[in-house]
């Protein structure tokens, strides 16, 4: 049985870019400043993990329970 044709193809990435003509102009500094402080929040938690030596990355032994 032969597969039918789907009407859906595969977005190149200029096609994705044609997109964005689409997106209303005042949405485009909203996006930015919310990507931007995403990006800084990713940054800001990576670098905290990173860093920080004091920060317990796994479980401590069960040796002191005061259950």
């Amino acid at each position: 049985m032969p597969m039918p044709k789907q009407d859906i193809s595969a977005h190149t990435v200029t096609q994705r870019l044609r997109m964005l003509k689409r997106v209303p102009p005042e949405l485009i500094p909203l996006g930015l400043v919310i990507g931007t402080g995403v990006g800084m929040a990713l940054f800001s938690m990576g670098r905290k993990v990173y860093v920080d030596k004091q920060l317990r990355l796994s479980r401590s032994a069960r040796d002191n329970e005061h259950f």
